[in-house]
């Protein structure tokens, strides 16, 4: 169960850093401040770090293989 977590609290960075990369692109076209964008991501980066602290006892953002 904690390997599927794992996986899945990894998948959850990934998924922020896709919404980073594609918000700062959306934010730079369409001149909205990305400021704003940037507190959201960060809010999101920590919503996973607390997860994983709450779940497994560490704040860390990404999992490694040798850790599973």
């Amino acid at each position: 169960m904690k390997i599927i977590l794992k996986k899945f609290a990894n998948l959850l960075t990934i998924a922020t850093t896709i919404f980073l990369v594609v918000g700062l692109g959306y934010a730079v076209v369409k001149n909205q401040p990305i400021g704003d964008l940037i507190s959201e991501i960060a809010f999101c980066y920590l919503t996973v770090a607390v997860f994983n602290y709450f779940i497994f006892g560490a704040a860390t953002l990404w999992h490694k293989k040798s850790d599973m």
